[in-house]
Parts: structure tokens; C-alpha cells; sequence
């Protein structure tokens, strides 16, 4: 599977334009997946409408990794979550900063 994707693409006299996603969580395409997501990208924002695990799984550091480096390579400038903490529905705001290294600096805060 290709690593590098585009937002846009021309064919022909069309210009396809990637604004929903389906994220699944899985060694090989075709094999059950132990995780999902579904994204929405929103001019300069993506939204993470929902994402489930399988069997409790948590939603983990290297997780969220993944999914910062495909919004950088959407370039969106913000992703918007919501994290689920004791019943209660925390929305969470993360902006994207477009760099070149391996580790993204990350700044978490609160949608108001």
C-alpha cells in the first residue's frame, strides 16, 4: 500500500478531492481490524467523528501518531476529537504543525 497520499487529485477534467476517510486499525487489508475511525476533513480542519476498538483496546500514544502524520499529510492546520473519560464527553482541539521530523510537537487543549 502506498505511504504517501494527496488530498487532491486531478483525472481527466475532474479534480477528486479527499474528504472523508474510514481509518482501520489492522496488519493486513481484507483481516478483521481491532480498531476504527471515521474522519472528516473540513477545509483546514478534520474531525474524528468516531473510533471504536475492539475488545477494550485503548487508544494509544502510538495511535494518535498515526493519525497526526496522515493530518499533516492533509495538511489540515486542526483535528478535533472527542475522548470519553469516566462517561463524560471531553472534546479535545489539537492544532497540526507541519514539520519535517519524525516527532510532531503536539499542544493539547480544550474546544471551549
Amino acid at each position: 500500500m502506498a505511504n504517501e497520499i494527496t488530498r487532491y487529485t486531478r483525472i481527466g477534467e475532474w479534480i477528486f478531492e479527499v474528504k472523508m476517510v474510514r481509518a482501520l486499525k489492522v496488519k493486513e487489508y481484507g483481516e478483521p481490524y481491532t480498531a476504527c475511525a471515521n474522519l472528516t476533513i473540513n477545509g483546514s480542519d478534520l474531525y474524528i467523528d468516531s473510533q471504536m476498538t475492539r475488545d477494550g483496546d485503548d487508544f494509544n500514544r502510538k495511535d494518535f501518531l498515526c493519525f497526526y502524520k496522515f493530518c499533516q499529510q492533509m495538511n489540515v492546520n486542526f483535528a478535533t476529537y472527542d475522548k470519553i473519560k469516566d462517561n463524560e464527553r471531553m472534546p479535545r482541539r489539537i492544532e497540526i504543525f507541519q514539520n519535517t521530523e519524525d516527532k510532531p510537537v503536539v499542544q493539547l487543549g480544550k474546544v471551549s
